[in-house]
C-alpha cells in the first residue's frame, strides 16, 4: 500500500480535489484570484504537489467569520484559501478511504453514502422494536472543545501510522507544540467533520461494548432502550466516557425521553408507533 504522503500527492487525488473548487470564486492565495488559477492550473498545482511531497507546505491563516446560530449564540467559522481547501480535500480523500469501512455503523454524519435520512430510518427501526426510551444527547461545543493532542493520537491509532497525524497537523497549521496543545477543531476546515468522527469513534466503541442501540450524527446522538432504568444507566456510562475524552454533555440539550410523545432529532419529529407502546421491552439492540 502506498504511503499516505505518496497517495496524497498522486495527480489523480490532487486533481480530483482541485475539480471540486475549480469554479469557486475567491482567492487561491492572497495575490492569486481563483479564476486565473482555474484557467491555467498546471503550475500552481505542481507547486502545491511539490510542497506537500517535500513537507514544505504551510497553510495560510484562515479568515475568521462570526455567524449567528438558531439559538442566538454565535459560531466562529474559519474560511481557508482555496489552495488550502484543495490540500485538505486531497488529504481527506486519502484518510477517509482508509478509515470509513472500519467506523461504527451507528455513525451517520459526514460519511460517504450516509445521510440524515439513513440515521432517521435507523432510529425508527429501533422504535419499531419497542425501544421507546431515548437518551437524546448533545456534546457541548464539540468542535471547539476537542483537545488537539489526544485527537492527533486517535488519528495515529486509527490509521496505524504517525504519518497521518503529521499530515493533519501540517494541513491545519498545528505543527508547533503550542498549536498541538490547544483545544478545538476549526469549523470551516474541510477536515473538521472527519476529525470529529475520528475523535467520537471512542464513544461509539464504548457504547457498542455496552450493547447499546445508538445512532450518532457528528456530535448529536441518541441511545435507545426498552426501559427507563437501562436508559439512565446508558446516560451515566456515556457521561463517564465523554468526560474521559475531556468533553462534556450539554446540560440542557441532553435528556431521557419517553417516546410516547414526539421528540425532535436532526430536524424531524419521531414517536413510537402507538401499537408498540409499552410492548415487550428489550435491553439490547446494538447496531449491526
Amino acid at each position: 500500500m502506498l504511503s499516505l504522503r505518496t497517495a496524497l500527492c498522486q495527480s489523480e487525488n490532487l486533481g480530483g480535489a482541485f475539480a471540486r473548487y475549480r469554479r469557486y470564486r475567491g482567492l487561491w492565495t492572497p495575490n492569486s484570484p481563483m479564476f486565473t488559477v482555474a484557467s491555467a492550473p498546471v503550475v500552481p498545482m505542481l507547486r502545491l504537489a511539490d510542497e506537500l511531497r517535500t513537507g514544505r507546505y504551510r497553510p495560510m491563516p484562515p479568515h475568521v467569520m462570526s455567524v449567528a446560530k438558531a439559538n442566538g449564540d454565535r459560531r466562529e467559522l474559519r474560511v481557508f484559501a482555496i489552495r488550502d481547501r484543495v490540500a485538505q480535500r486531497a488529504l481527506l480523500q486519502v484518510l477517509q478511504a482508509r478509515t470509513d469501512s472500519e467506523m461504527s455503523p451507528c455513525s451517520y454524519g459526514y460519511r460517504p453514502g450516509r445521510s440524515v435520512a439513513g440515521a432517521l430510518a435507523r432510529i425508527r427501526s429501533f422504535l419499531d422494536q419497542g425501544l421507546s426510551w431515548v437518551v437524546d444527547a448533545d456534546v457541548e461545543r464539540c468542535f471547539d472543545s476537542i483537545p488537539r493532542g489526544p485527537l492527533l493520537e486517535e488519528v495515529t491509532r486509527r490509521l496505524h501510522t504517525p504519518e497521518a497525524a503529521e499530515l493533519v497537523a501540517q494541513c491545519l497549521g498545528w505543527e508547533s507544540s503550542e498549536e498541538r496543545n490547544k483545544v478545538g477543531i476549526p469549523q470551516g476546515a474541510v477536515l473538521a467533520p472527519w476529525l470529529c468522527n475520528v475523535y467520537l469513534w471512542q464513544l461509539d466503541d464504548a457504547m457498542h461494548a455496552e450493547d447499546a442501540a445508538m445512532v450518532r450524527f457528528a456530535d448529536d446522538f441518541v441511545l435507545l432502550s426498552g426501559v427507563r432504568p437501562r436508559a439512565e444507566a446508558l446516560l451515566q456510562r456515556c457521561a463517564e466516557v465523554i468526560e474521559q475524552m475531556r468533553l462534556r454533555l450539554h446540560p440542557v440539550k441532553t435528556a431521557i425521553i419517553d417516546t410516547a410523545r414526539p421528540f425532535r432529532f436532526l430536524g424531524q419529529w419521531l414517536i413510537t408507533t402507538p401499537l408498540l407502546l409499552r410492548g415487550p421491552a428489550t435491553d439490547g439492540g446494538t447496531c449491526p
